[in-house]
């Protein structure tokens, strides 16, 4: 092996255990933020998420470089031949983050944890010199999975997400070591320190040529709701262009405040808060009627568009899930079956593989999140039919074709 290969290898080590470090202390951070938020009175996480919403636009736009861009940031600069990415907005972006999740915005910390990994590859790639001018890439690829892998505790997602997630259905794969260099070194930090049960507990999953067959409509049903949710990311993202920052701010959290009063009125449950970890619970546990399922799906498909209009800086890993999840859910009432928990784990994945053009992660992602390899194979049918209805869209608009 050449000495620049490495090279690579130890940078991309360095760079998954930093990575790791900065996504324990900000999802540390936030989770305890939001224990504190939503054991208050109900009327405090409404008040917060306005409040939250106000000073992430804040932060945006004095010290965040104006942009609340975090998973685009990477694969904006993976097809560049130089960096762009600009370290000092890096903090001011975390700490919109912060205040996004921690103020309870139906966001994800992948995005975050994305950025991170990003920010840091860039730096090291410019201190160390010997590096070359020509690992740039590689090492962005190994710190974008390092933060996948570190934030859901999902080494092999987080290496395919970064080589799947550049480009709309095929792979970057000449940076295949880097990746898996950088994703098992982010693993094992966060690991190390927050132990390694899987993120998602589920009931036993067991599988049928039936159940197979009903994944398979599962997933065109997925694949039309997921461009109903594509769409209104795609609006929200272009309202900065059409709306003053701060009018959108204020509207975004009243808006999200009255998702969280509708959730709880509902489902006795602040469902429409947060990345939606306790939706996919909830789906999978519990007796629920169609409408409320109906609602809660409504809410969490609509609230990431909402937040994001907002300046809301997040992932859409988990919201999406959340969505499909409740979605498998309302599947499986509608058709009369007692397997729950198979539905509601291949409604997450398809609605994750789906929106994000990247149907590898979201097989991937759903088993190691849920420890069940028995999803792969319903999960991989109904992924089939999902990206087939889909096509060439996705939640992403720096993907290349």
């Amino acid at each position: 092996m050449h000495r620049s290969s490495v090279l690579r290898l130890v940078a991309s080590i360095l760079i998954g255990v930093t990575t790791g470090l900065v996504v324990l202390a900000l999802e540390h951070s936030v989770d305890d933020i939001l224990h504190e938020i939503l054991e208050a009175p109900a009327w405090v996480p409404a008040v917060t998420i306005i409040v939250g919403a106000i000073a992430t636009a804040a932060l945006v736009h004095y010290i965040g470089g104006g942009s609340s861009s975090t998973t685009d940031v990477y694969v904006e600069e993976f097809h560049r031949d130089e960096s762009d990415l600009e370290s000092k907005h890096v903090p001011g972006r975390l700490l919109a983050a912060l205040t996004t999740l921690g103020s309870g915005a139906p966001l994800g910390m992948e995005g975050p944890a994305v950025y991170s990994g990003t920010a840091i590859a860039a730096v090291v790639h410019r201190k160390w010199r010997a590096l070359g001018p020509d690992a740039y890439h590689a090492l962005m690829v190994a710190g974008a999975a390092a933060g996948i892998a570190a934030v859901f505790k999902a080494p092999a997602a987080g290496a395919i997400f970064a080589l799947e997630v550049p480009f709309r259905g095929r792979l970057a794969g000449e940076r295949v070591l880097p990746a898996i260099f950088g994703s098992a070194a982010g693993y094992l930090t966060m690991a190390s320190l927050d132990g390694v049960k899987p993120e998602l507990e589920v009931p036993l999953i067991e599988l049928s040529y039936g159940r197979v067959a009903f994944s398979l409509l599962l997933g065109v049903v997925v694949g039309v709701a997921a461009i109903g949710v594509i769409r209104l990311i795609g609006a929200a993202e272009h309202s900065a262009h059409r709306w003053p920052l701060w009018g959108r701010a204020v509207g975004a959290g009243i808006v999200l405040a009255a998702f969280y009063l509708i959730g709880r009125e509902v489902a006795d449950a602040p469902l429409a808060l947060t990345s939606g970890n306790s939706v996919i619970d909830w789906a999978v546990d519990g007796d629920h009627a169609l409408w409320v399922l109906v609602v809660v799906f409504l809410l969490r498909a609509a609230g990431p568009a909402v937040s994001i209009a907002g300046a809301g800086v997040g992932g859409l890993f988990i919201p999406l899930m959340a969505a499909g999840a409740v979605l498998g859910r309302l599947f499986a009432e509608a058709s009369n079956t007692q397997e729950l928990a198979l539905y509601v784990v291949v409604g997450a994945a398809c609605m994750l593989g789906a929106g994000y053009a990247v149907p590898l992660t979201g097989i991937v992602f759903v088993a190691e999140y849920t420890g069940q390899a028995t999803v792969i194979v319903p999960a991989l049918i109904a992924m089939t039919a999902a990206t087939l209805v889909v096509g060439d869209r996705s939640v992403c608009p720096a993907q290349q074709r």
